[in-house]
């Protein structure tokens, strides 16, 4: 009989075990549920401690940068150009005729001018990157001569698919903002969802932006051009005005009269100027060649 309470007994102790770890575990699982379920409405709250909604935690729906095929860059051609040519508005001319062509257009234009002797200008143009290259040569072949040929290129591939991406997580950020702006019931969560919301509108803009600056770029390279023309005037033979034959030896011959005159001029004033100095010389040059002659006249003749 007692061998059948201890059974019993040691049964029951079993069961009792049993049910208390059971809704022991079952408390603890209702608990982390109940945990998760809290973080998940606090994570979606506006209004929590961080001031931000939970999408921002959440990298499920955030786009990754997309792969691009190597073959395929984005590069930016600039090239520098510095030409000698024979004629420059002919020369320029041309350069705008073969750029509208293109489908380009003129960014920037100057000429200068050095005297008579020199014309220069500098050519600012976007030519399609198709055509790049080619019109590099036509123009060099309008040259005379070429004194500095120079292309650059930059791969921007990388920044504009890194651009492309940011772009995408911006726009999920816009679209979630204007969700909550929508069930906004309180002024004050209305008001920062507001400004969240022109924040990242204000960098999709610039980002955009940024993106349209490349594009144009990538589509269109950009050329400078520096051209010079060197002016030579050379007169014809038949070219009898520029010559003047008759004014030119007129001018001569009335050039040489004016010397021998101002020759003599000159002499004349040299004299009188210095006649004080000239007359005494003069008269004692004339007495020591009187005396010198008169002496020597005076000698007997010599006898053999």
């Amino acid at each position: 009989m007692r061998t059948n309470w201890k059974y019993f007994i040691t049964s029951l102790m079993l069961l009792i075990f049993l049910l208390i770890t059971g809704c022991s575990s079952g408390t603890e699982f209702a608990k982390d549920d109940g945990q998760y379920m809290a973080t998940e409405e606090a994570a979606m709250d506006y209004d929590d401690a961080s001031g931000r909604s939970g999408f921002s935690n959440s990298s499920a729906e955030i786009p990754k940068a997309q792969s691009f095929n190597s073959t395929e860059r984005m590069m930016i051609y600039n090239a520098n150009l510095s030409i000698e040519v024979k004629d420059y508005h002919k020369v320029e001319a041309e350069i705008q005729e073969k750029v509208n062509n293109t489908g380009g257009y003129i960014v920037e234009s100057s000429i200068y001018f050095s005297g008579e002797d020199r014309i220069s200008g500098n050519l600012v143009v976007k030519v399609p990157q198709q055509n790049f290259h080619s019109f590099i040569n036509e123009v060099e072949s309008n040259s005379i001569k070429v004194n500095e040929r120079r292309v650059h290129g930059n791969d921007v591939t990388e920044e504009y698919i890194d651009l492309e991406s940011r772009l995408k997580s911006k726009r999920v950020v816009e679209e979630r903002l204007l969700g909550f702006m929508k069930e906004a019931e309180r002024t004050e969560d209305l008001l920062k969802i507001s400004s969240d919301l022109s924040r990242v509108q204000e960098e999709i803009e610039q980002t955009l932006g940024r993106m349209n600056y490349l594009e144009t770029n990538v589509n269109y390279s950009t050329v400078t051009i520096h051209m010079s023309e060197n002016l030579v005037n050379v007169a014809t033979i038949q070219d009898s005005e520029a010559l003047n034959t008759w004014g030119k030896a007129k001018g001569l011959f009335i050039d040489s009269i004016n010397g021998v005159i101002s020759f003599f001029s000159n002499v004349i004033i040299f004299l009188i100027g210095r006649s004080p100095i000239i007359v005494p010389l003069a008269l004692v040059a004339l007495l020591i060649t009187y005396f010198v002659r008169k002496k020597g006249n005076a000698q007997p003749p010599y006898e053999g």
